[in-house]
């Protein structure tokens, strides 16, 4: 029976771990698919989606990212990230994609102030981790932690003066206007628009005037582009991509899917939550998307912002556009349930009704309740089972030779201590007053040593079968790495074929 015991403590531990480490990412990206049925009618079979997966805020992580935590720490607190971002990688990759557009902050220090041999190691890795179909275009645009985002005065955490030029000669440019499905859409590089919107204010320029002083920034990309839609597709709204946020009412809710609180503007070293309400309305009235997706906040927000009517060369009724901000895909970014956006989209003169787009959120699975709520738990549940089964085996091998007559590890017997008669142990006596007499107390010299090694380690010497021999802390040692050494093979197995 007992050996059967350590058999099934295995089983159940290399079932969790084929499970979390493995199935549960294949489970929750196969039960997200894409937003296809948007497009289907009873009379219309649609043209052929093109699908978008959308990416936010991986944040790959590096030696400076946790500076409080020691090496060992930090080297394992990195494993353990990568490890889940490669799992969530490849079972998204699951949906095979058409194209994906990372929405900036690819990597947590890309800003950090270091050596070109060390920037590309980092640049290597994330590319490692997110590899892709050779054939899969990949888009990136700029988050704060990518090129920085104002300027650093900590002499601890100093920004690079090179970090945009090594973004664009590694992600490529910081706008950019493509062309999905004969969709237009524009990639935005919003760090770069909040620093140029704070000294367009201070110059006292209106966006027009900063445009043609400043053509070779952000707000002139996007009102020339605007002005000039040669190589825009059709007469669609475009969609538009964003690191930041755009400006919203304070306490603005974000829908039900949103784990924690709403987003509010504030600002930091090297951040900035929201876009100003000025940028935000510049971007939405000279644009005009039909939805944006933004980043950076990490957490699932929905709001729909209200665009005013134009009163341009080109006047345009006022419109509601829709924002959606894109969970982070990685597990260390404050929530607990990561995530993605999957985008679906159709050329706009095959859309029946009008609708050419449609997106879903994706969840990835809880990586810290896996570890708090179920590997902690059963790695203690294992332990207390075996703990409890070799206490029971001691004790009833102890049972069974004191029925038979035998004395184990040098005890006195129980005569001895009735008759104060030590002869073979010897005794330590003293005298004392107690309620006003004379008292002598006598104590065996017995060792208590042997017996505690005796139970806890070496057992009984007269045992044939090692296992049975086995103190009780001995046992239940080597009984648990029996239940332990194939779910560690299993696991170690998984990450190198994850890596």
């Amino acid at each position: 029976m007992y050996p059967r015991l350590v058999n099934l403590i295995r089983l159940v531990w290399l079932l969790a771990i084929a499970w979390y480490e493995l199935g549960t990412f294949y489970h929750h990206t196969a039960s997200c698919p894409w937003p296809d049925e948007a497009f289907a009618t009873r009379d219309h079979s649609p043209h052929v989606p093109t699908h978008v997966l959308v990416v936010a805020d991986p944040q790959i992580p590096d030696t400076h990212s946790y500076p409080d935590r020691p090496p060992w720490l930090q080297r394992l607190s990195q494993f353990i990230i990568d490890l889940n971002i490669r799992k969530s990688w490849r079972a998204a990759l699951r949906r095979h994609p058409h194209a994906v557009i990372f929405l900036g902050d690819m990597m947590d220090n890309g800003r950090y102030a270091m050596s070109d041999g060390e920037y590309e190691a980092y640049f290597r890795r994330f590319k490692d981790i997110f590899a892709a179909d050779k054939d899969t275009p990949v888009y990136y645009l700029p988050g704060n932690h990518d090129i920085g985002l104002g300027t650093s005065s900590s002499p601890k955490y100093q920004f690079s003066d090179h970090a945009v030029d090594r973004y664009t000669s590694h992600f490529g440019a910081l706008n950019q206007r493509i062309s999905l499905a004969n969709h237009t859409v524009w990639l935005i590089d919003a760090p770069g628009l909040v620093d140029e919107d704070r000294e367009r204010a201070v110059a006292g320029m209106s966006y027009a005037q900063w445009a043609e002083a400043r053509p070779d920034r952000t707000i002139a990309f996007v009102q020339s582009l605007a002005q000039n839609p040669e190589g825009a597709t059709g007469n669609t709204r475009p969609i538009m991509f964003t690191h930041v946020p755009l400006s919203r009412p304070e306490g603005a809710s974000c829908g039900p899917l949103r784990e924690r609180g709403t987003l509010r503007q504030g600002r930091g070293l090297g951040y900035q939550n929201l876009l100003s309400p000025q940028a935000s309305q510049f971007l939405l009235q000279t644009i005009r998307p039909a939805i944006v997706f933004s980043g950076d906040d990490h957490d699932y927000c929905e709001y729909v912002h209200t665009v005013p009517a134009s009163n341009t060369k080109r006047p345009s009724p006022p419109a509601s556009v829709p924002e959606v901000t894109v969970k982070s895909f990685s597990m260390a970014m404050g929530v607990r349930r990561p995530g993605y956006q999957l985008l679906s989209l159709i050329p706009p003169h095959t859309a029946y009704d009008g609708q050419s787009l449609a997106h879903r959120p994706c969840l990835l699975p809880d990586q810290l309740h896996i570890y708090l709520s179920v590997y902690i738990p059963l790695f203690v549940l294992s332990l207390i089972v075996l703990l409890t089964s070799n206490v029971r085996r001691v004790v009833l091998r102890r049972a069974t030779s004191n029925a038979d007559g035998e004395v184990e590890h040098d005890l006195p017997p129980p005569s001895a201590w009735r008759n104060k008669e030590f002869p073979r142990y010897g005794s330590w006596s003293w005298t004392c007053s107690l309620a006003g007499s004379r008292r002598r107390i006598v104590l065996p010299r017995v060792s208590v040593v042997r017996p505690a090694v005796a139970f806890l380690w070496s057992g009984a010497e007269r045992e044939d079968d090692e296992r049975k021999r086995a103190g009780v802390a001995k046992g239940t040692g080597r009984d648990f790495w029996e239940a332990a050494w194939a779910p560690l093979v299993l696991f170690v197995g998984i990450a190198w074929w994850v890596w």
